[in-house]
């Protein structure tokens, strides 16, 4: 049977996170589902642990990924989708355990009521009781300097409307946000009007192009457990720098329109200055009562260093 959903899981040395990401997708009530690894050239145990459920579970295959890069044409993101079969295109990181088990009926549910969303987002699941590093980047997002644009970030400053069980973001193309993610779904003959997958923010900028005004964030889906410290996390964003500007890939994270510029340039000036991101700490606080949200502005000065040098290293 042809199945309905594909979910692709881009890994790489990701053998401490790999079986709870693929054991959370397999519990899912929904069975109609596949699951593409497509495992950038890792040099521990990921693909060998990939191989022992393959044996287990014909759903999942495995795909080797030459080029590492999981976002771009022809790296791993666009493997995915060039091999997938279901209707709905699904992307899990890594790193992510999906929280509800419910999560696939309702992303199919959804899209067979609702032709016209760009897509659906899993949200990430804020919780007291996981550690400090976990705490934090399901408040922001993980990625400080954009946190302005990142949808996670923005749950937690301010309110969405509803609409079946989920938060609504209404789109335009005069002030995109930075949609895609850790757990994200599309239609598949919707990528396919746009020349397929790419790049997340890409993605949806030719979505928003076509019509697709709004985006769907069903809470609580997944959490992200990429760093084991604050330290590990402000690495990751300097060693991807490098490793980006060695690609040759373009810098597409910059703005396009006058809307976007002004509040590039504002948020340029918080990161850099520290201070004026503490009332942002605050807001975040006042909602989630969690003290883990006053490390933004350090942590925010730290990611604005390592994409400038990034940006320079691109000029």
């Amino acid at each position: 049977m042809k199945p309905e959903i594909s979910i692709i899981v881009c890994t790489y040395n990701g053998e401490n996170l790999i079986k709870n990401c693929l054991n959370s997708i397999l519990s899912q009530n929904y069975k109609n589902f596949e699951i593409i690894c497509v495992d950038g050239m890792s040099s521990d145990n990921t693909q060998k642990i990939i191989k022992e459920y393959i044996k287990k579970d014909k759903r999942i295959r495995l795909i080797i990924n030459n080029k590492r890069l999981p976002e771009g044409k022809g790296y791993g993101k666009w493997l995915g989708y060039k091999n997938a079969k279901g209707k709905i295109f699904g992307i899990i990181d890594q790193d992510n355990v999906l929280q509800r088990e419910d999560l696939f009926s309702k992303v199919k549910e959804i899209f067979n009521k609702d032709k016209n969303i760009a897509g659906i987002l899993g949200g990430l699941t804020h919780d007291k009781k996981d550690k400090p590093i976990t705490r934090f980047v399901a408040l922001t997002g993980g990625d400080l300097f954009f946190a302005y644009r990142s949808i996670d970030f923005l749950r937690h400053i301010k309110r969405f409307e509803n609409k079946d069980s989920c938060e609504v973001l209404k789109m335009n193309i005069n002030n995109m946000h930075l949609t895609g993610g850790n757990c994200f779904f599309y239609l598949k003959k919707d990528l396919d009007k746009i020349e397929g997958y790419s790049q997340d923010i890409l993605v949806i900028n030719e979505l928003v192009k076509k019509g697709f005004n709004e985006l769907l964030i069903m809470p609580n889906s997944t959490k992200h457990y990429a760093e084991t410290s604050f330290f590990n996390l402000i690495k990751k964003k300097f060693k991807w720098g490098k490793t980006y500007h060695n690609s040759g890939e373009k810098f597409n994270y910059l703005p396009k329109t006058k809307k976007e510029r002004k509040a590039f340039i504002k948020n340029l000036f918080f990161c850099l200055l520290i201070i004026p991101n503490f009332f942002y700490s605050i807001r975040l606080y006042k909602r989630t009562k969690d003290a883990i949200a006053f490390l933004f502005p350090i942590m925010a000065f730290f990611n604005t260093i390592a994409y400038s040098l990034t940006y320079l290293f691109h000029r």
